[in-house]
């Protein structure tokens, strides 16, 4: 499946995810189900849920070029550890060697696999409603979006110097955009700044549920379509 036909249908899918929520939430309002019609609903309530969605799809993205690199590193003769280790840490880079010019890569490597491990606790919105799980979340995104960004960095010097070094299909970029949306959405939550925002953000209880399934539904829909491009060419 080619690339563009990859975009088109999580495109398609966006759109038709859209019109299911609405149709879904609006019948939900008919019924009652969602209170009163003019209730409104703060941020606070539903924006956990949103980073809940970020932080499991960032995870879930490193975790697909952990895949990567680990399908790679077993169909070699001899599969080097350090290697494997190495090549997480350069993220869209695989090294077949553990070249010792490789070794700032493996702090980053682990790194990268710790993160993983904490994006996908934070992976559930009940957790985002503590005030410090929240900031210590935050701590985590700020760590996992430096490191993310480090690789990418680090890894395109190293792919032109190390021998054995081939592009690993699959980026990690939407990881990054990820973990800046989270970044906004902590922000929200932890400091309640910018107040004019905070204050829009209060909305009716059927805009918040369909702007929250929009937001997950996006999440799920492009976290999917980056596995799929990881394959288009193979």
């Amino acid at each position: 499946m080619h690339a563009h036909a990859v975009l088109m249908l999580a495109a398609t899918a966006l759109v038709g995810l859209f019109v299911v929520i609405v149709v879904a939430v609006t019948i939900l309002q008919r019924r009652g189900r969602l209170g009163e019609p003019g209730r409104t609903v703060p941020f606070a309530t539903y924006g956990p849920v949103i980073a809940a969605a970020c932080s499991g799809g960032a995870a879930a993205v490193h975790l697909f070029v952990v895949g990567e690199h680990a399908s790679l590193t077993v169909a070699e003769g001899s599969p080097n550890a350090v290697a494997f280790l190495c090549s997480i840490g350069a993220g869209t880079t695989h090294f077949s060697g553990a070249d010792p010019s490789l070794a700032g890569f493996l702090p980053l490597g682990v790194l990268s696999i710790g993160a993983i491990g904490a994006q996908g606790a934070f992976a559930v919105p009940r957790v985002w409603r503590h005030r410090r799980l929240l900031l210590l979340g935050l701590a985590v995104t700020a760590i996992a979006l430096a490191v993310a960004i480090a690789t990418r960095v680090l890894a395109a010097v190293a792919a032109t110097t190390a021998g054995g070094a081939q592009p690993v299909a699959y980026t990690d970029a939407l990881a990054i955009v990820f973990d800046l949306g989270l970044l906004v959405v902590i922000g929200l939550l932890a400091f309640g700044r910018p107040r004019a925002l905070v204050a829009r953000l209060r909305v009716s209880a059927i805009d918040a549920w369909v702007g929250t399934g929009l937001g997950v539904g996006a999440v799920a829909v492009f976290t999917v379509a980056g596995f799929l491009l990881a394959h288009a060419t193979h």
